[in-house]
């Protein structure tokens, strides 16, 4: 399995306020630790005073949120977390990582269909939701961000998205906001407890991801599929339309071969539309590529384990 090769005991990673780039260095050393059996040490660099707050009204630092989250992993003894503070390392600033992990995460085979970035929580970590919960959908936009998110994250400006999730309230959802000052214990209960989650391309996409929850992100950028290729991603002109008419019952795509690469990548020349609601569709869709993932997963470990006996 071309790209396997790539796969590495230790892991260098660039060390960024952002939840979602520490749990994609995180999900990545998974990764390598399943196919290898062994231990992989993931050495995550910093390149500012982590041991400070980002931003003064920051709820704790982003060292705490890492270690809170990595908790949850399955298999999290597999990974051990080392940190450089104060890096100097010039080329994980530059690539996000480096040496072997750079082309299993940008060139290999595992990356061309988004399997080096899967994984999940352990399944004792799912909570059941309670009855007030059964149609409780997260949001979140970049409202109180510490920095101003990059241009192509904000399609849709404060207003639509007010609009947007007025929308999904009058389907007889119930909308639960998250900010980047939302303390980690918070978000990570209402994602874990949410029916779906909606959101722009950042910020908390990796908890939801990792707990497998029905997913529309809000891009119209190719990052997105490779981050989150389970999810349903929606423009600027789709969003509004889409959340009002969520609750009707018709017939949707949920795979794209000829728009998402990633799409065409596992399902070439296969067009897939089924029957009902907005949620039934996003469902099936994030199961499918779940069961895409497992199953290379699976042949890939077998593989490794041959080439490691021979």
């Amino acid at each position: 399995m071309r790209g396997l090769e790539h796969l590495s005991t230790l892991i260098k990673w660039k060390g960024t306020p952002g939840v979602g780039d520490f749990m994609y260095g995180l999900n990545v050393a998974h990764f390598n630790a399943y196919l290898l059996n062994k231990p992989v040490t993931l050495e995550i660099n910093w390149f500012w005073n982590v041991k400070e707050q980002y931003h003064f009204e920051d709820p704790e630092l982003t060292i705490e949120r890492l270690e809170y989250i990595h908790n949850f992993y399955k298999d999290q003894h597999m990974v051990n977390v080392e940190h450089v503070f104060e890096s100097k390392d010039h080329k994980v600033y530059t690539h996000i990582t480096r040496g072997a992990t750079e082309r299993l995460v940008r060139a290999s085979h595992a990356a061309k269909f988004a399997y080096n970035n899967y994984w999940h929580f352990r399944d004792d970590c799912h909570l059941k939701p309670l009855p007030t919960d059964k149609n409780k959908i997260v949001f979140w936009r970049d409202t109180f961000n510490a920095d101003i998110v990059r241009k192509w994250k904000r399609l849709i400006d404060h207003k639509e998205w007010d609009h947007m999730i007025h929308n999904f309230e009058m389907n007889g959802f119930d909308p639960v906001e998250l900010t980047y000052r939302t303390p980690v214990r918070e978000a990570m209960y209402h994602i874990n407890t949410a029916k779906m989650v909606v959101c722009y391309d950042g910020l908390w996409h990796y908890i939801a991801k990792n707990f497998h929850k029905p997913l529309i992100v809000i891009s119209r950028s190719a990052i997105t599929r490779l981050h989150t290729p389970e999810a349903l991603t929606l423009d600027e002109k789709d969003a509004l339309h889409y959340s009002q008419n969520f609750g009707a019952v018709k017939k949707r795509d949920i795979i794209f071969p000829h728009v998402h690469r990633i799409d065409r990548n596992n399902w070439p020349n296969k067009r897939m539309r089924i029957l009902g609601d907005g949620f039934t569709q996003l469902n099936k869709r994030i199961n499918l590529y779940k069961e895409k993932c497992i199953d290379w997963h699976e042949q890939a470990k077998e593989f490794t384990s041959r080439q490691s006996s021979n």
